[in-house]
């Protein structure tokens, strides 16, 4: 972690240069990246970091960057001269450079795992992503706050091939903790029997109101879209209000933040537990007025608000949600292709999805593309699981690709308008 003791000689110089007042951020990240194919694998350590400090000018605030991170050697660049002493050690890594890494066996047996479950694919190819990241904050008139940030991720993509039939498969696990990644590893991440289903001939797509049940994954994305409307409806006053007039009584609650652990945004406010979503009292706007969700790529970028490890809870639950729907299709997983927040209309593709007779998951159908105001479709939302599962997803602005953890159970809609090419009659 960066070392602010080491710093507080610099933090003294900005003001004795007759600036009233500045803001620092610095940040160090060791990244790894370790990819497996079959006959070859390869580990990579990245290490980045930098600073920035922002002091006011005659025509507005100056800000200075600099990928320097010894605050003797910072000093002179931005005062053109060296005010006080400095220690040696510039800062504390944020991980030690001989400290031996041995997740590569743990992911190697998973990778083994999914190769063996598939029946040997045409391609593999499988990605664990670590990033450990310490960031340190200051300004004028307060104490020095030091923070961390830490994300895992795990993606592996594999071709199965059955006669003519092939079907490219992705597999996607991620956590704000390695350790938790590595446990879900271990648990089974495809089935064979879920192979061989999705390699028969597709049945065309029923037309028509049908019930749905959607994956844990879908509605994690649907969800972070959803979050990304609400922030930027609450940039200004009247598209809040325009926002809230239209704004549905939701089956759920989101919450972020969650988890028991003491830290800190990148601009120094506590991350508390924080109630993002309540679907039966008003919205709450989602904006740089609210402590705890400032956060930022690197000391190069500016801060933006975003969520950290959002998590949805349904008012209502149940533990088999397949016997609750009945006759009608579940959704397992969507792509989505474009996202106006602006007006809420959201479009993805269904690009796996299986017909449901009296609660057992049968056939394939083909993929359909959708189109639909967000709201509506969340507010068909009615009864979920019991359980959740996190998925790594990525809130994405400018320049920024920030990592966010996404709790979600699986969604039942008792009705839903599906774009098909036969009738829903032809299967119910």
């Amino acid at each position: 972690m960066l070392n602010h003791s080491i710093w507080e000689n610099f933090f003294k110089h900005p003001l004795e240069q007759q600036y009233p007042s500045f803001e620092f951020f610095s940040d160090s990240e060791v990244r790894r990246s370790f990819s497996f194919e079959p006959k070859t694998s390869c580990l990579r350590t990245f290490e980045t970091g930098g600073a920035q400090l922002i002091v006011p000018g005659a025509t507005g605030p100056l800000t200075f960057h600099s990928a320097l991170l010894n605050p003797s050697a910072f000093s002179k660049l931005f005062f053109k001269e060296e005010p006080l002493s400095f220690p040696d050690v510039p800062f504390r890594r944020t991980d030690s450079a001989g400290k031996a890494w041995t997740k590569n066996n743990e992911i190697e047996q998973a990778c083994r795992r999914i190769i063996l479950e598939s029946g040997n694919p045409t391609e593999f190819r499988a990605t664990f992503e670590e990033s450990n990241r310490t960031f340190l904050f200051a300004k004028s008139g307060n104490e020095p706050q030091e923070g961390n940030e830490h994300f895992a991720s795990f993606t592996a993509q594999l071709t199965v091939q059955k006669g003519d039939l092939s079907r490219k498969f992705s597999i996607q696990r991620g956590r704000t903790d390695s350790d938790s990644l590595m446990a879900d590893l271990e648990e089974p991440l495809i089935t064979k029997e879920y192979i061989e289903r999705a390699l028969q001939q597709p049945w065309p797509a029923p037309r028509g109101r049908v019930s749905a049940l959607w994956s844990q994954s879908s509605v994690a994305k649907l969800l972070l879209h959803f979050l990304q409307e609400i922030e930027f409806a609450s940039r200004n006053s009247q598209s809040f209000q325009a926002l809230e007039s239209r704004f549905p009584k939701l089956s759920f609650q989101v919450i972020d933040n969650w988890k028991p652990c003491k830290r800190i945004d990148v601009e120094g406010q506590p991350r508390r537990e924080t109630l993002l979503i309540d679907g039966s009292a008003e919205l709450c706007p989602f904006n740089e007025q609210m402590p705890g969700f400032s956060r930022r790529i690197s000391a190069r970028e500016f801060p933006i608000t975003a969520p950290w490890e959002p998590a949805l809870f349904g008012s209502e639950r149940d533990s088999d949600l397949l016997s609750k729907l009945g006759n009608g299709i579940f959704i397992r997983n969507i792509e989505i292709l474009g996202f106006q927040p602006h007006t809420g209309m959201v479009s993805f593709q269904i690009s796996e999805a299986t017909l449901v007779h009296q609660g057992v998951e049968g056939e394939f159908i083909e993929s359909v593309t959708v189109e639909t105001p967000l709201t509506e479709l969340l507010l068909s939302f009615k009864l979920f699981s019991d359980s959740s599962r996190p998925h790594p997803l990525t809130w994405s602005r400018p320049g920024q690709k920030l990592f966010v953890e996404v709790s979600t159970p699986e969604a039942l809609s008792p009705f839903i308008d599906f774009p098909g090419s036969v009738p829903s009659s032809h299967y119910w």
